[in-house]
């Protein structure tokens, strides 16, 4: 159980020093004033190619977890599924988005 715990607080961490990297990087831009934000905007293909990498991700994970030591599947069984509702989820945020931008 702790193992899962140290993961969790390792990936926040990770994401906090991604964020604040970040957050210097446009501070520093806008200082010097070379910062636009309206080349900052994300293109949705962006979200439709991470959700497609987390899928197949999951699809791989849950598919391994059949040819692992039984003491292993459960975690990556789970995992899995976190994954694929993850790419899932990317995919219709896509679709969505999608369909805001043309109707729009």
């Amino acid at each position: 159980m702790t193992d899962w715990v140290l993961i969790i607080i390792a990936a926040i961490a990770c994401y906090a020093f991604v964020t604040y990297l970040e957050h210097k990087k446009k501070l520093d831009l806008i200082d010097r004033g070379l910062w636009k934000p309206e080349e900052k905007q994300e293109k949705p293909e962006h979200k439709l190619i991470t959700g497609l990498f987390f899928l197949l991700l999951g699809a791989a994970l849950l598919f391994g977890s059949y040819f692992t030591e039984p003491d292993m599947v459960s975690g990556l069984r789970i995992s899995g599924l976190l994954t694929t509702a993850a790419g899932i989820s990317l995919v219709i945020a896509y679709t969505i988005g999608k369909r805001i931008r043309t109707s729009g």
